[in-house]
């Protein structure tokens, strides 16, 4: 038996409720952006990447903002402020029309880790609370 079908088996005999939280309004956010980044870079549909990784660049623009009703050091929300422009980046980037024929002179080679799933090792859970 494998690990996954462990996991999986022990999530049943639990009941499910092993995924149940009571957050507040801050802990729900940034369990947002987490499930949100975690399907990201295990999405297999790449038409659904770019909205993903807009939605995070602007869920941490709320952190940054203290829009979410939570009062961060500068220093954190300089950072969260910074880590919402990469995500933006990544955002416009795969929102752009792919090219019918790559020009390398371009320097736009997109074919990177973003263009493709990825497989990995853990899976997302099957429902988000």
């Amino acid at each position: 038996m494998s690990v996954y079908e462990n996991t999986a088996n022990a999530q049943s005999a639990a009941g499910g409720r092993d995924e149940e939280y009571l957050l507040t309004e801050t802990e729900a956010q940034l369990a947002t952006v987490l499930a949100l980044m975690t399907g990201f870079s295990q999405g297999c549909c790449a038409v659904h990447r770019a909205p993903m990784a807009q939605r995070v660049a602007e869920q941490l623009a709320r952190m940054a903002e203290g829009l979410d009703g939570s009062d961060r050091s500068g220093d954190m929300r300089h950072f969260l402020q910074k880590l919402g422009q990469r995500w933006a980046t990544v955002a416009q980037v795969l929102a752009q029309p792919e090219p019918a024929v790559e020009d390398p002179a371009s320097g736009h080679g997109f074919d990177d880790e973003f263009s493709q799933s990825q497989p990995h090792w853990h899976h997302s859970p099957e429902t988000l609370q």
